[in-house]
């Protein structure tokens, strides 16, 4: 064990992080297949309740996608014209989002989807609870006086027909009975 730090050994201990080479492992393989990354990550936090920022916002992509959600995206958040990426989350707008591009989050027409932070909000009391509540958890707010969020999809891997249904028939738990897409 890494010490005598008893949470720390629980979240880093041999059994976690073997996990955790596992899942990496897998998901090297997979980069070529995205139905089988798909699965993977949504097996991941069924099963074992592994995930990351990254996981949680593709999930929560997939969920939407495979709901009829229109205009769902996940992907990296930067603090102003940071190059490094400190965040993933997904967001529904009333845009629709193009690649290598990147989208200042502000605004009532764009809601941020956080499920590692638990959190589900219009862009700018997104922001402020960033500011206030979770400068903790990512250091690069510390440091900034006057912040702006940016946005950048993830389209290396894009949620196409054909992997929806697949998710659909492979996942029904996926579904939402009765869900209501959200316009803006």
């Amino acid at each position: 064990m890494i010490g005598d730090d008893k949470v720390k050994d629980m979240f880093w201990g041999p059994m976690y992080f073997n996990m955790q080479l596992k899942l990496a492992g897998e998901r090297l393989k997979l980069e070529e297949n995205e139905k089988a990354l798909y699965k993977n990550i949504v097996e991941a936090l069924k099963t074992a309740k592994i995930g990351n920022c990254y996981d949680e916002a593709k999930l929560a992509e997939i969920i939407g996608k495979v709901n009829g959600q229109k205009n769902i995206y996940s992907g990296k958040m930067f603090c102003n014209n940071d190059k490094m990426a400190f965040h993933e989350v997904a967001i529904i707008t009333d845009n629709e989002v193009l690649p290598n591009n990147k989208y200042e989050l502000r605004g009532r027409n764009t809601v941020v989807l956080d499920p590692w932070l638990n959190t589900t909000e219009f862009a700018e009391q997104y922001l402020v609870n960033l500011k206030s509540g979770f400068k903790k958890l990512f250091p690069e707010l510390k440091r900034k006086r006057k912040m702006n969020l940016k946005f950048e999809p993830d389209f290396t891997r894009p949620l196409t027909g054909g992997v929806i249904r697949a998710l659909k028939s492979n996942y029904p738990e996926l579904i939402i009975k009765d869900y209501k897409k959200i316009k803006l």
